[in-house]
């Protein structure tokens, strides 16, 4: 009989990804996925620390099925990975006596011999070994662990990062930068596609980083049948003039680019050391539109960072004017341990935090409507992913510049890139119906770009 396994995922998209391998390597061991984590014979949390929130929710849910194990006839085994298990270590055993697992993101390899381990000492185990070479680290290729279908996928190119910014735990909890192989990169990108792949979306905690980067996504487009590239996500002191030529040149490399800025504020950018100017910055985002006109570009954005001042945060604001994002991902600052920032004065009040988050998402829901609102009526290029998530009875998908679309259609067209007319617009999202296949030997400059 079949064991079941259930996996509560938090935090970012290299979690989801690590959630798929982990699904993966489990499947050979005999487990099935359940959606009930209450009968299932292993619950799997795989955890972010990048927030003070995602920790303490991670920990609440921990504690839940700790709890529940203690009244359960059938005791399944529980497992704690992701970046929370990197961070805390042992300590998740001291503090929840009923885990059986902790590792951490750098060995997700180990897992089947892990749960062996469990099983046949009865003790706990745990491996949070950080792996910052190249020779002894081991990509996981979705691919062979899991029979991957679906128009979209994202391929992990590089781990870690090399970045020093004074609020982020990302470097103590995934180590240093390791770059995979462009060939192997290249195998399992052709491998997607002969299973139906349409679109990849390259993966690595500054992306751009990875050795040769535009040179990859030149050998992605020519060397495999994909039809669109995405990246995420970059940091902006790596987007150099090769990368702006890719996208000049690059027309299967969707033309979106995420380039999280976090403050708008020349002197809370130096106190987070994020190595670039509001200008540079600035200077960045024209040199992309220049290259690929009607590029979207969203952003990340931090509020509240310690010494943030009135006149800071209005330089933040002032930015969204300038820039227009399509779109910005904004968080209130959370003091994180092991972190520079940690010892700075988290001296900006929780309701300040939240008005300014307020402030901002306002306004910047205004600037998306706005952008939206110019592609009424317009046909767009969508790659239709499935059904709408509130199951309206409605197709969903994305356009080339990442916007949902959610459109009636006569008739099935999930993986296939179509022509959809928009009939209404929101700030995160937009409406149409269906108008036809895209040709995608057609003319580039016949069709919408949005």
């Amino acid at each position: 009989m079949s064991k079941t396994y259930a996996i509560k995922t938090f935090g970012c998209q290299m979690n989801e990804h690590d959630s798929i391998k982990i699904g993966g390597l489990l499947a050979p061991m005999g487990y099935l996925p359940s959606n009930n984590p209450d009968t299932a014979d292993l619950i799997l949390f795989n955890t972010c620390t990048i927030r003070d929130r995602a920790h303490h929710k991670a920990f609440s849910e921990i504690g839940i099925a700790a709890q529940k194990k203690q009244t359960q006839t059938k005791k399944p085994l529980i497992g704690v990975c992701g970046c929370v298990a990197q961070e805390e270590g042992a300590a998740l055993i001291h503090r929840f006596p009923e885990v059986n697992l902790v590792f951490g993101p750098d060995q997700i390899h180990q897992l089947p011999r892990l749960i062996n381990w469990v099983e046949t000492e009865k003790k706990p185990a745990i491996a949070t070994e950080l792996i910052n070479n190249s020779e002894d680290y081991e990509f996981i290729d979705t691919v062979d662990t899991l029979r991957l279908k679906g128009p979209t996928a994202f391929v992990t190119i590089m781990k870690g990062c090399n970045s020093v910014c004074t609020y982020c735990i990302v470097p103590q909890v995934r180590g240093k930068e390791v770059c995979r192989r462009p060939k192997e990169i290249l195998q399992e990108v052709q491998a997607l596609v002969a299973r139906g792949t349409r679109e990849v979306t390259l993966l690595g905690q500054t992306v751009n980083s990875y050795e040769g980067f535009s040179e990859l996504l030149r050998m992605i487009a020519e060397e495999t049948e994909v039809a669109r590239i995405r990246f995420t996500s970059p940091h902006p002191k790596d987007v150099k003039e090769d990368l702006v030529c890719e996208y000049a040149e690059n027309k299967k490399l969707c033309p979106h680019i995420h380039l999280p800025i976090q403050s708008g504020a020349d002197r809370i950018l130096r106190k987070m050391k994020r190595s670039y100017s509001r200008k540079q910055y600035l200077e960045k985002v024209r040199l992309l539109r220049d290259a690929r006109p009607g590029i979207a570009i969203t952003t990340d954005i931090i509020v509240g960072f310690p010494g943030e001042t009135h006149a800071d945060f209005e330089e933040t604001l002032s930015l969204l004017d300038e820039v227009q994002y399509d779109n910005i991902f904004a968080f209130k600052y959370s003091p994180r341990p092991k972190t520079e920032a940690w010892e700075m004065k988290d001296d900006v009040p929780k309701e300040e935090k939240e008005e300014r988050l307020d402030q901002l998402l306002k306004k910047q829901r205004i600037i998306s409507k706005k952008i939206n609102d110019t592609l009424k009526e317009k046909t767009v290029e969508v790659l239709v992913e499935g059904e709408d998530r509130l199951r309206r009875g409605l197709l969903s998908g994305r356009t080339d510049t990442n916007k949902i679309v959610n459109f009636t259609s006569p008739q099935p067209c999930v993986g296939d890139i179509v022509g959809v007319e928009v009939v209404k617009t929101f700030s995160n999202s937009l409406e149409g119906r269906y108008a036809g296949k895209i040709d995608l030997g057609r003319n580039e400059g016949d069709r919408a770009h949005h």
